[in-house]
C-alpha cells in the first residue's frame, strides 16, 4: 500500500521524453527506456538490460550474490565481462544500495561514460535516503529517477540535472 502510494506521489512529478531538455537523455528515454524490446518482467531489470544494449556497455560490475543475473546478462550479452573497476555500468540491487557510499569514494570505479543503476530507490527510507545523497553528491551530474530504479551518470560536460521519467 506504502508504495502505492508513492507510485500515485511520484506520478504527477514524472514527465516523458517531451519534458526532457538534454540531447544525452533524450537519447536515452527514446531510443534505450522507450524501446520496444523487453527483457524482463522486472523494470530495473529491463532497464539494465536495455542500457547495456544501447550504450554497447561490455564492463558490467555486479554484487558477488549476483550470479543468477550474471546468467541472464551472459545469454543476453555474450561479450559482456563482469568487473570490479572500470566499469560501464554498475548495478547495485536494493538490498546491495549501502554501498553507493563506498562505491563513489573509490574514483577508479566511475568514469565520464559510467552509469550507475539503483533498484528499488523508493523501497525504504534508507534507499530513499542513499537516492537523495547520490542525487547531491558533487561528483554525480544526471540523475534519471524512474520510481522503480534510478539511474545516474557522471558526466563531466554536463550541467546537474535531475530527471523524473515515467517507464
Amino acid at each position: 500500500m506504502q508504495q502505492l502510494l508513492k507510485h500515485l506521489k511520484f506520478l504527477p512529478s514524472a514527465t516523458n521524453q517531451h519534458g526532457v531538455h538534454s540531447p544525452f537523455i533524450y537519447g536515452y528515454v527514446t531510443k534505450c527506456l522507450y524501446g520496444k524490446k523487453k527483457y524482463s518482467r522486472s523494470k530495473s531489470l529491463n532497464v539494465l538490460f536495455k542500457s547495456i544494449a544501447y550504450f554497447g556497455s561490455e564492463q558490467i560490475m555486479l554484487q558477488d550474490s549476483e550470479d543468477e543475473l550474471k546468467r541472464l546478462i551472459n545469454n543476453y550479452f555474450p561479450e559482456a565481462k563482469f568487473v570490479l573497476a572500470d566499469a560501464d555500468i554498475i548495478y547495485l540491487s536494493n538490498k546491495d544500495t549501502s554501498k553507493v557510499e563506498v562505491l563513489l569514494s573509490k574514483k577508479i570505479n566511475m568514469n565520464n561514460n559510467t552509469m550507475l543503476l539503483l533498484d528499488g530507490i523508493y523501497e525504504s527510507k534508507q534507499s530513499e535516503a542513499i537516492w537523495k545523497t547520490l542525487k547531491n553528491n558533487p561528483k554525480v551530474t544526471v540523475t534519471v529517477d524512474m520510481f522503480y530504479c534510478g539511474a545516474v551518470f557522471f558526466r563531466e560536460e554536463q550541467a546537474k540535472e535531475h530527471f523524473k521519467i515515467r517507464i
